[in-house]
């Protein structure tokens, strides 16, 4: 009897954690969508849960799906440009920064230059060290070809005139003589056709686009999927108009559901939160998993058609198969602090989300996508993707090209790719 082999795990992920534990100053892991970037994350934290670190992202909704705090949230930065910060940190962040030994940043593609640098020089100051991060361990955790750093307005020529040659982390200047183990997840586990990761890879890396796009139009363009799909689109204004309109066509009564929190309100409460603040449903109406369930009947992606609502409960028929009872769910926005009493770093909830783990899946923006795995995508650029990686984390959502459609044809133009980030990575080594 001949057992089957077990799957081996990626040799970068033991590369990585053995820099970890070799204390190297700053370890850099990134890899392409679906190559488990998130879950690495979380083994660290699981694994060792009194160990003092805090995991960090750069925006509110990238860090509520981490279960971690922004950056900003975290050191207390001014909402500006961190160009040159001279403030001194405030008392709360040094106790905190003198008992740290890791600070874990998720997305790093989104988190800009000069944050970087001032990340770097709070530390040191707190920690009154001239080490890199004032002796703190960093962890840097994503993808630089999918969602880019915002940069608005004149904010792109400050940066250049302060000596940045790009706003990706990856240009900052703490990390130009700081010693960095540089590490590339390469096994893809959201796809398993060896074919559509060669094509993903070509439009993530602009190689051989042409015929890419030719092949993705061949085979993707106006076809039938054994599924419903929920389409990806550029903007808001496109998300809202499909889903408002899908709405309207079923004849059922609505049901509104708002958003609530559990402790001290964020006092900025834009467009960050995992499901809508005024999640507006019908029965019939088609829905998107925006969390994890703790029971596994479904995952952050899984799609199905609302049966039936009530105040305290939606039952959701799910297109891989059953009838759930969906309740309320919570998100937590975490705060890392040190608790002198007991010395140790403790996490403490600043304030939970509290809403239905929902949203309208008639179509959502391909930024709200970003970490999902969809069993069924239908892509709508529009006029066309106006960020680089759009076009590839729209396409990356997709578990293979069978569960893919196009509305419109591909076009070269679609495929953006900042050439600033293969020059970046090659100076580190990957």
């Amino acid at each position: 009897m001949i057992l089957p082999t077990a799957p081996q795990p990626d040799p970068a992920v033991a590369e990585a954690r053995a820099a970890l534990s070799d204390r190297t100053p700053i370890v850099m892991v990134v890899g392409r969508a679906g190559t488990g970037k998130s879950h690495f994350i979380r083994s660290l934290v699981e694994a060792d849960p009194q160990y003092p670190q805090a995991v960090l992202a750069p925006t509110g909704l990238a860090a509520m799906n981490i279960g971690g705090q922004t950056v900003h949230s975290f050191f207390g930065f001014p909402p500006r440009p961190l160009i040159g910060l001279q403030e001194k940190p405030h008392w709360f962040f040094q106790r905190t920064a003198r008992a740290i030994s890791r600070l874990i940043v998720d997305e790093v593609s989104m988190l800009r230059a000069d944050v970087l640098d001032a990340m770097d020089q709070h530390l040191k100051v707190a920690r009154k060290s001239s080490r890199p991060f004032g002796g703190v361990q960093m962890l840097l955790v994503g993808d630089f070809y999918q969602l880019p750093p915002v940069v608005r307005g004149e904010e792109g020529q400050l940066l250049e005139d302060a000596g940045y040659s790009t706003p990706y982390a990856f240009s900052a200047h703490c990390l130009r003589d700081a010693p960095i183990a540089a590490v590339q997840l390469t096994e893809v586990h959201r796809q398993t056709n060896q074919d559509f990761i060669a094509l993903l890879s070509s439009i993530r890396e602009s190689r051989g686009v042409e015929e890419a796009v030719t092949i993705l139009n061949t085979v993707c363009l106006d076809r039938s999927l054994p599924k419903r799909p929920v389409l990806l689109c550029a903007t808001n204004a496109v998300a809202d108009r499909y889903n408002a309109n899908g709405l309207a066509s079923l004849e059922t009564a609505a049901a509104r559901y708002t958003g609530a929190f559990e402790g001290e309100p964020p006092k900025s409460q834009g467009d960050r939160f995992p499901a809508p603040m005024e999640l507006v449903l019908k029965r019939g109406a088609r829905v998107i998993f925006t969390q994890n369930d703790p029971a596994d009947r479904w995952v952050n992606g899984s799609l199905g058609t609302v049966k039936s609502l009530d105040d305290e409960l939606i039952v959701v028929v799910l297109d891989a198969g059953g009838e759930v009872d969906v309740e309320r769910a919570t998100w937590p926005q975490a705060r890392w602090t040190w608790n002198a009493k007991e010395n140790r770093m403790e996490v403490k909830e600043e304030f939970k989300y509290v809403q239905f783990p929902l949203a309208p899946a008639w179509a959502l923006t391909i930024h709200k996508a970003q970490g999902m795995t969809l069993d069924s995508v239908e892509i709508d650029l529009g006029r066309g993707a106006f960020a680089p990686g759009q076009a590839y984390v729209a396409l990356s959502r997709a578990r293979s090209m069978e569960t893919l459609r196009l509305t419109r044809p591909l076009s070269p133009r679609d495929v953006q790719v900042d050439p600033a980030i293969a020059d970046g990575l090659a100076r580190l080594g990957i």
